[in-house]
């Protein structure tokens, strides 16, 4: 992986000469390449982040680079790099290019991301399910034992007992499926 990144920051460097900003980011994060983890889109919560535009064919009129803290854009270089050498921690970085040869070094470093990224999400959506699935058990166990307290409410019992389940097997089939996703992703 460090082999990719340093050919994929030699790259853009020598491809982004005559853009001084964009060199001096280069620099820094070849300086130090074990921080840099190449994503395809920055979020909020992004603690150190930037986006590095390289078009070779088309002009943009768009930065060459803007960086961002805890979300925050800040589009001076020298600022960002004082404030990231404090911080520490993995540097989100998201490249838009038209250049064939980065477009391929991005997507083989951007794959592993995006196939965590999709992990901790099915991860979260199982905790999410769990938890739903919980709550529906303590309503079905609740509903069962009103059904034999009160005999006058039966009929109506009887149908927040067949939602509760309906909802219970649904959820156990989409907690099935994505548990199977995720033995399918790791083989």
């Amino acid at each position: 992986m460090r082999e990719q990144i340093d050919k994929l920051l030699i790259y853009i460097g020598r491809l982004a000469g005559h853009v001084p900003v964009l060199q001096l980011v280069v620099g820094y994060l070849l300086a130090d390449p074990s921080r840099a983890r190449f994503v395809d889109t920055l979020d909020a919560a992004t603690h150190l982040g930037m986006v590095i535009s390289v078009h070779r064919r088309i002009e943009l009129p768009v930065a060459p680079w803007q960086g961002y803290i805890r979300g925050v854009p800040v589009p001076d270089a020298l600022t960002w790099i004082q404030a990231a050498r404090a911080m520490g921690g993995d540097i989100a970085i998201r490249v838009s290019s038209d250049d064939p040869i980065i477009l391929q070094l991005v997507a083989a470093l951007v794959a592993p991301e995006r196939a965590r990224r999709d992990r901790r999400a099915m991860e979260d959506r199982m905790q999410s399910l769990r938890q739903e699935l919980d709550r529906a058990l303590d309503l079905y166990n609740e509903v069962r034992h009103l059904m034999e307290v009160d005999q006058e409410r039966q009929q109506e019992l009887e149908k927040f007992l067949s939602m509760a389940e309906s909802e219970m097997q649904s959820m156990g089939r989409e907690l099935a499926q994505i548990k199977e996703q995720m033995q399918g992703k790791s083989s």
